[in-house]
């Protein structure tokens, strides 16, 4: 691939990792399944989630849990090619978040973790997300949020 290639595989997941952090961070992910394809993995630091019903399942299930405010900041993407509709990438995230509602007190970030990604390109030419992957590199004193979805029904 050339150098220009890549850099615009780099842009186009950064605008969409942007979407998607915003659309978790300010709508609760209530449209967070559109995000991913049919056989998407989410591997959290205490959770799997198969597909995207079962993706969308853990956001609704926050939702329902209250109010909370959350900020999912990355930084360091770095994207390449795997073949010509599938890419992967890795970046840095740093999560801060609590229950309540604006303004809360500062704190640290409740994780700062790596995350590996897997996409490939769906029907109408758009990345979508097949394989997502927190590797917790510090923790804070909050708690990230990680039900059991075996005990929630799917809405």
């Amino acid at each position: 691939m050339a150098d220009q290639d890549v850099l615009k595989l780099n842009a186009e997941l950064s605008l969409l990792l942007a979407d998607y952090w915003h659309e978790v961070d300010f709508n609760m992910g209530r449209d967070a399944a559109r995000y991913y394809t049919d056989d998407a993995e989410f591997h959290g630091p205490a959770a799997s989630y198969i597909g995207p019903a079962k993706i969308q399942q853990f956001y609704d299930w926050r939702i329902a849990q209250g109010p909370r405010l959350a900020n999912h900041c990355f930084t360091n993407l770095r994207a390449r090619y795997t073949g010509p509709d599938s890419s992967e990438a890795t970046y840095y995230m740093y999560i801060y978040a609590a229950n309540g509602v604006k303004p809360l007190p500062t704190h640290p970030p409740i994780t700062v973790s790596l995350l590996t990604e897997r996409f490939r390109r769906g029907s109408g030419g758009e990345w979508l997300c097949s394989y997502r992957r927190f590797e917790t590199l510090f923790e804070g004193g909050t708690p990230a949020t990680n039900p059991n979805l075996d005990d929630v029904p799917p809405r």
